[in-house]
């Protein structure tokens, strides 16, 4: 953290708010130049983005920035079915009225479709954003919604009895069930402790099962075609991530000609962990162009 900012500080939620954590401007600006919201993946949360959130701070002292726990993860708890994508996008309309709402959304991979959902919906209502980043976040909805690594870590650990005795144990039964060790570690990092004793997950997993099915539903082009043309549109794809097809490619030069398509070299689709210092060039830069 730079020596002119604001300590960060975390907000919990009551009433079915959502949990945030926030680097405020420095005491050299009276007024922010610029605020940016961040969300996370499915099975993420606002702690996974501090880092990253932090340096972006560092690097930019007059912004403020929000990462956020959406619904159903990390202390964002308490909210009612149905758990949709769009549902999100509606919790970060109800928190921008109350706190103000965002100049720049920032969201990565579950995370992005919510943002474009979001952009879509303060367009409508004429207050369209400056900027919007989806970060490795697929367009299409999947003829095979739950397909690949993220759904079996999911159904793994819906599966799993809780509480756990330990992170130890934890890291021990995902492994045995087939996931990495370096997910298994990472799957530590959501657990808190559980008033039976040992530890239970800090997420809701079976509202992440729900939204995890509305995302593959969920056709974000159509969204696309309704956020202004006057946010800054950057679909960022990793280069080892969620590749694009050509013919998606080419459909985005004709539904959004105006948005930008960076590719992230030698990432995998945790681009905050893989490439941060590139991720954050590339997003600083279009900071600097608003």
């Amino acid at each position: 953290m730079s020596e002119h900012s604001t300590p960060s500080h975390t907000l919990s939620p009551s009433s079915s708010r959502l949990a945030h954590r926030a680097w405020s401007p420095s005491q050299a600006h009276d007024q922010p130049a610029l605020t940016v919201w961040v969300l996370h993946g499915i099975l993420g949360s606002k702690q996974n983005w501090t880092r990253f959130s932090q340096r972006l701070h560092e690097a930019h002292p007059e912004l403020l920035i929000r990462a956020f726990d959406l619904r159903c993860h990390g202390d964002s708890e308490g909210f009612s079915a149905p758990h949709t994508v769009r549902g999100c996008a509606q919790d970060l309309i109800t928190e921008a009225a109350l706190l103000g709402a965002p100049d720049v959304l920032i969201g990565h991979s579950f995370g992005g479709k919510v943002a474009l959902a979001y952009g879509a919906k303060v367009a409508a209502q004429g207050a369209p954003l400056k900027a919007l980043w989806t970060l490795d976040s697929p367009l299409e909805a999947s003829p095979r919604p739950g397909h690949g690594e993220v759904a079996q870590v999911i159904e793994t650990c819906a599966r799993l009895p809780m509480p756990q005795p330990s992170r130890r144990a934890l890291s021990q039964a995902l492994t045995h069930q087939g996931l990495s060790l370096g997910i298994a570690q990472w799957m530590t990092t959501n657990l808190k402790p559980s008033p039976q004793g040992g530890f239970e997950w800090r997420f809701d997993i079976t509202g992440i099962q729900e939204l995890m099915r509305d995302y593959w539903r969920l056709d974000a082009w159509a969204l696309l075609g309704v956020i202004s043309q006057r946010t800054r549109l950057y679909l960022l794809r990793a280069e080892h991530g969620m590749r694009w097809s050509e013919a998606s490619a080419e459909r985005l030069a004709q539904v959004a000609p105006h948005a930008n398509s960076p590719v992230l070299s030698n990432s995998g689709h945790w681009v905050h962990i893989d490439q941060p210092e590139a991720l954050l060039e590339l997003i600083s830069a279009s900071l600097k162009a608003l």
